[in-house]
This record gives C-alpha cells, structure tokens and sequence, in this order.
C-alpha cells in the first residue's frame, strides 16, 4: 500500500500525461498589398522538395485543410487560378537535450504498534511514511522525428505572396502522423495579414492514436 500511494504521489508530482503532446514553432511572412480572401481561387500544387509520394499523398489534407478555413474555390485541378499554393513536406532525426526531473523519497513520518504475544510480552512495528521529493533535473539526449512542411502561394505571374515554415518533432509518432498533424495545425493558424513567428505546443486528444496507420 505505502509503495501503490508513493507511485501516485509520484505521477502527480511529475505531472505525467499519457496524452501526446505536439511541439513545434511556425514561421510566415506575407506581402503586405497580398489580397487572399474566402473568394480567391486556389490551386494546390506539389514542389519539387522531398519525396513526391509524400507530397502527392497529402494534396488532399492540404484542401480540406483550407476548406475548414473557409476557403472553398480550391482544387489540385483548378482552371483560371487567382493563387497558387505549393508546398512539400519533409523530415528528418534530430537529437535534442531535455530535462528530466530526480526524485528521491523522503520520510514524512511513522507509526508505532504495539501488541501482546502473550507470557507478559510485547511485540511492537513501525511503519515509515515516504514521500518523492524533488531533488534536481538532468539533462538526456533524445532522438526525435522533426517533420516539416513548407508552403508558398504565388500568384499567376508567379510574384511570392505568403511564405510559411512550420514544423513539430516528436520522439514516437510516426511521420505520416506529423504531417497529418502539421498541414492541418499549419493552414488553420496562418495569418493572411500579418507575418508570424511562434512556437506552439499542442496537447492531443485522449484517444488519439500517433503510431501508423490510417
């Protein structure tokens, strides 16, 4: 029982979660006389960076992506475009320090019990309290995945009009998870008026599943 509540205490303590926990930072920058409205006509292409397969595979994501923005004249096949947004995805491993805190248990008190065992004798127990405490952190090298994806819209005479970065890393999710994650959280935050620079750290949903698979 002493060592079920110290492991609680110790859950607690360390503000452990199951859920995954999605981390990142998004960069954009945006021509300010650019006029992109729920109107503009949208066609979605693919760059030449990264792996075509991917790329291909996400063009979808990337129009349901607008479409929850409201952005609904928007098409891989579209004739007679006002914009054009091409994008790519990519990744690759990186190491990265995080902290990990140490605890050690400490005594928070005791009891003392005393019973009879008979013939004017005694027998008696004493039962310590411990309780994990927050000693100190140490830094470990983790490997992660950081996925990234890159999006452009252009207009007809190909003159720049918005340009975003953005990506998030994560030590077990799979990559088409992150790109899942990434088109989606990407397009649903870009500013169409101003630019932007901020990380993000987004908590998922108890029954979010981040390991392959559709």
């Amino acid at each position: 029982m002493r060592v079920l509540v110290s492991l609680m205490l110790l859950v607690g303590l360390s503000g452990c979660t199951s859920n995954v926990v999605m981390s990142g930072r998004q960069v954009s920058n945006i021509d300010p006389d650019a006029i992109i409205t729920p109107e503009s006509r949208i066609k979605v292409e693919t760059m030449e960076v990264g792996d075509p397969l991917t790329n291909k595979r996400y063009i979808e994501n990337v129009i349901q992506a607008f479409h929850s923005r409201g952005y609904h004249n928007i098409g891989a096949n579209l004739t007679k475009p006002d914009v054009i947004a091409r994008f790519s995805l990519t990744h690759q491993q990186q190491v990265k320090k995080v902290e990990q805190p140490i605890y050690r248990e400490r005594v928070t008190g005791h009891t003392t019990s005393c019973y009879s065992t008979g013939a004017d004798k005694h027998r008696c127990d004493t039962n310590v309290y411990t309780m994990p405490h927050l000693v100190g952190y140490e830094t470990l090298e983790q490997s992660v995945l950081e996925a990234k994806m890159t999006l452009k819209l252009i207009d007809t005479q190909n003159h720049l009009l918005l340009q975003s970065t953005s990506f998030v890393t994560h030590p077990t999710c799979s990559r088409w998870k992150l790109y899942e994650f990434l088109v989606q959280h990407s397009i649903a935050q870009l500013d169409f008026k101003h630019p932007m620079d901020k990380p993000f750290n987004v908590e998922m949903p108890e029954d979010y599943q981040c390991s392959d698979g559709n």
